[in-house]
C-alpha cells in the first residue's frame, strides 16, 4: 500500500467513474498505473487551468469546438439550401450558443474536478477501511451538479470534504445538507467556520461564554446561526446533554472536538455525565462536522473542568477513526 488512504482513494475514483462524474479529466484511470501521485495533481491541476482557459477563448469568440451538435440547432440535416436561406442574424446564433454551451460545460466539469482532488486529499491519509456500501446515486448527482457551480477553492474544498464524508460512510449527509450547502454564500459559510473548533459532539459548551465572546461568537452571532439553521434554543435556559458509558465494565466516553477527543473515565460504569449547551441542528452537526480546525485548548479545558467536577478523570487525545462508530485515540494528556 503506497499511503494510508489508498483504498478509500480508489473507492473514491470508482464510485464517480462509475456514474460518469469527472469525466472531463479521469485521474483515476492514470493512477492504476502506479505513477507518483503528487506528479498526477501537478499534471492535472495543469490540464484544469488549460481548460479553463481555453473555455475562456470560447467564449469571447476567439475559438470554437468545430464538429459540435450546436451548429445544427438552426439548419436541416439534409437541406444546406435552408441555411443560406436565413437572416444573416440567426446564422449567428448557433455558434454563439454553441459558445456559450462549450465554455459552461468545461468550467463546470473543471469545478467538479477541482472538488474531486480536494476530496482525494481528505482521504489520503485516513486508513479507513472503506465500506460495503454505496453512495446514493441521487445523492450523487446532486452533488455534481452543486458543486460544477462553486469556482472559489474554499468552496471546492468544502464540496471535496463532503463527498470524501459520504464515501467513507454512505448516509451521512442528507439532501437537506447539501441544499443548504448549496445556497451557502462564502461570507455566511465563514460565518458558520467559527463555529467549528467549538463543536463537541454536536453541540457547544454555554458556560464558557466569556471564551466565546471572544472568539466572536457572541450571544448575537448565535441568533445569526439560528436564523440560518444551524443552531437551535439559543434562548432557551437549561438545555443540556447528557452522556451514559460506552463500557460495562467501567465509565468510559470519547467527546470528539475536531482533531481531538476528550476521554473521561471513571470506575463506576453507571455514572452519568452531563453539560449545558447550545444545540446543534441536524444540519448544522452535518454541515460543522466538515470543518478543519485546530483545537481551541483552553476552551477544551473549561470543558474538562466542568466534567470532572461531576466524578470523572479528563484525557486530552489526539485520534483516527476506524470505522464509522470507532475511534483510537493516542498522545493522550490529563487536564
Amino acid at each position: 500500500m503506497d499511503f494510508p488512504g489508498e483504498k478509500l482513494v480508489i473507492k473514491l475514483w470508482e464510485t464517480v467513474a462509475e456514474k460518469g462524474i469527472g469525466s472531463l479529466f479521469k485521474p483515476w484511470q492514470m493512477r492504476r498505473e502506479g505513477r507518483a501521485s503528487i506528479e498526477l495533481k501537478r499534471e492535472e491541476l495543469i490540464a484544469i487551468a488549460q481548460a479553463e482557459c481555453e473555455a475562456e477563448r470560447i467564449r469571447h469568440g476567439d475559438a470554437s469546438g468545430s464538429g459540435s451538435p450546436a451548429r445544427l440547432l438552426l439548419a436541416d440535416d439534409n437541406s444546406q439550401s435552408n441555411v443560406k436561406e436565413q437572416p444573416a442574424f440567426a446564422r449567428r446564433i448557433a455558434p454563439a450558443v454553441e459558445s456559450v454551451v462549450i465554455a459552461d460545460t468545461v468550467r463546470r466539469e473543471a469545478n467538479v474536478t477541482r472538488a474531486l482532488l480536494q476530496a482525494e486529499e481528505a482521504l489520503e491519509s485516513d486508513p479507513q477501511v472503506p465500506p460495503d456500501a454505496k453512495v446514493n446515486e441521487d445523492w450523487l448527482y446532486r452533488w455534481r451538479d452543486s458543486a460544477s457551480q462553486v469556482s472559489t477553492e474554499e468552496l471546492q474544498n468544502l464540496w471535496g470534504r463532503l463527498l470524501a464524508g459520504e464515501v467513507k460512510a454512505p448516509g451521512t449527509y442528507s439532501l437537506r445538507t447539501l441544499e443548504f450547502l448549496r445556497n451557502l454564500s462564502q461570507q455566511e459559510a465563514e460565518a458558520v467556520s467559527k463555529l467549528s473548533q467549538f463543536v463537541i459532539e454536536g453541540a457547544i459548551y454555554r458556560q464558557a461564554q466569556d471564551l466565546l465572546e471572544a472568539q466572536g461568537l457572541s450571544y448575537g452571532f448565535l441568533l445569526y446561526m439560528q436564523q440560518l439553521g444551524i443552531v437551535a434554543g439559543v434562548e432557551a435556559v437549561g438545555i443540556e446533554v447528557m452522556w451514559k458509558s460506552l463500557d460495562k465494565a467501567k465509565f468510559a466516553r470519547a467527546l470528539k472536538c475536531n482533531s481531538v477527543v476528550l476521554v473521561a473515565t471513571a470506575d463506576n460504569p453507571e455514572l452519568t455525565i452531563k453539560l449545558p449547551i447550545y444545540q446543534l441542528t441536524a444540519v448544522g452537526s452535518q454541515v460543522l462536522s466538515l470543518g478543519k480546525f485546530e483545537p481551541n485548548v483552553a476552551y477544551l479545558e473549561k470543558v474538562a473542568e466542568h466534567l470532572k467536577g461531576q466524578g470523572v478523570e479528563v484525557e486530552l487525545a489526539q485520534y483516527i477513526q476506524i470505522s464509522p462508530t470507532q475511534i483510537r485515540y493516542f498522545n493522550g494528556r490529563k487536564l
